[in-house]
C-alpha cells in the first residue's frame, strides 16, 4: 500500500493556523486560555468602563432628584452616601478605586504584556493591587449604607474583602520567593474571586423578582424614603401615613415598614434589592470559588487528558 498523503493533515493545520496566530499574538499558548480571558478581562473592563460615569459623584452616581436605572446609585442608597460620614468616604474611595482597577486588571492578564514589557506588567500589577485594597477599605466603611445594610450581605461582603485581601497576599509572598507558577495561580484565583460582584448583579436581578410580594417587609426611615426627591410628600403620607410624624418635625427619626417590589416605588425597590443582596452575594462568591479551583487545577488537566478538547 502506498503510505498516506499528509495533504489533509497540512490542510487541518492550514485552518487551525489563523485562530492560533490569534491567541499567540496575545500571547497565550492555549485557546481555553484566550476564551476565558475574553469573558472574565472582558466582563471586568466592560463593568469599568460601563461605571466610569459614576467618577462624577454628586452629578451623576448621587445626583439629587433624579433616579436613572444604571446611571445612578440604588434608590435611597444616596441617603447614606450624601451623608458626609463614613459611609460616604467608604464609598468615594470604593469607586474612585475600583473602577481603574477594573480597567487595569484587563491588561495585567495579556501575556504579550508581561513577556516583552516586564516592567510595565509590575507596575501595572502594583497598580491593581493597591487599587483594589483602597477598593477594599472604601466598600468596608460603606457597608451600613449598601443595599439596606442588611445583615447577612454585610456578612458576605466582609467574607469576601478578607479573601481577596488574602489571596493577593499569599500571591506577593509567591513571587518574592520567585515562585512564579505559584503567584500565577494566586493572582487568577483571587481576581476570579474579586469579580464575584459582577456575577452577583446578575443573579441580583432575578432574586429581586421573586422576593417582590407582600411577605418580605423591611423598616425605613422617613428621611431615607425622601431622600432621592422623586416622590411627591403627599404620595408617601398616603403611602406610609406615620411619616406625617416626620414631615411635620415631631419626630425626625421616625421610621415605617416597606414593602419589598422591584416594580414599586423607589424606596420599595431599595428594599427588595436589600432582602436579594445576601442571598445572591453567597450564590456569587460559591460559583466563583468553584470556578477559580476548576481554571486553576482541573481545566489544564482535562486538556492534558484530552487534548483535542484545545480550542
Amino acid at each position: 500500500m502506498y503510505p498516506k498523503s499528509d495533504s489533509s493533515s497540512r490542510g487541518i493545520r492550514l485552518r487551525v493556523a489563523p485562530g492560533q496566530q490569534i491567541y499567540r499574538l496575545i500571547g497565550f499558548q492555549k485557546g481555553y486560555n484566550l476564551a476565558l480571558w475574553c469573558i472574565f478581562g472582558g466582563s471586568a473592563l466592560a463593568f469599568g468602563l460601563g461605571r466610569a460615569e459614576y467618577l462624577d459623584y454628586y452629578r451623576v452616581f448621587c445626583r439629587r432628584n433624579y433616579l436613572s436605572r444604571g446611571h445612578h446609585a440604588a434608590p435611597g442608597e444616596c441617603y447614606y452616601f450624601l451623608n458626609g460620614g463614613l459611609e460616604q468616604i467608604g464609598m468615594m474611595l470604593h469607586l474612585y478605586s475600583i473602577i481603574p482597577c477594573c480597567c487595569l486588571v484587563f491588561f495585567q492578564f495579556i501575556p504579550a504584556l508581561r513577556q516583552r514589557c516586564l516592567r510595565l506588567h509590575r507596575v501595572n500589577g502594583y497598580a491593581s493591587i493597591l487599587c483594589m485594597g483602597i477598593a477594599l477599605l472604601g466598600g468596608l466603611m460603606s457597608l451600613p449604607g449598601s443595599f439596606g445594610g442588611d445583615v447577612t450581605w454585610m456578612t458576605v461582603a466582609t467574607i469576601h474583602s478578607g479573601m481577596v485581601a488574602t489571596g493577593l497576599t499569599v500571591a506577593m509572598i509567591h513571587v518574592r520567593n520567585m515562585q512564579i507558577e505559584q503567584h500565577r495561580a494566586w493572582m487568577l484565583r483571587t481576581w476570579i474571586w474579586a469579580f464575584c460582584i459582577i456575577t452577583m448583579r446578575a443573579i441580583q436581578m432575578l432574586i429581586v423578582r421573586i422576593v417582590s410580594d407582600d411577605r418580605h417587609i423591611v423598616l425605613r426611615p422617613c428621611a431615607q424614603i425622601m431622600s432621592d426627591g422623586v416622590v411627591p410628600i403627599s404620595t408617601i403620607v398616603q403611602k406610609w401615613p406615620d411619616c406625617t410624624q416626620y414631615f411635620s418635625g415631631n419626630n425626625p427619626q421616625q421610621e415605617v415598614l416597606v414593602t419589598a417590589s422591584y416594580l414599586g416605588l423607589p424606596i420599595e425597590v431599595n428594599a427588595a434589592l436589600s432582602v436579594a443582596s445576601g442571598t445572591s452575594a453567597s450564590i456569587a462568591l460559591l460559583l466563583h470559588i468553584l470556578g477559580a479551583e476548576i481554571y486553576v487545577r482541573i481545566l489544564p488537566c482535562i486538556i492534558l487528558t484530552f487534548p483535542s478538547l484545545e480550542l
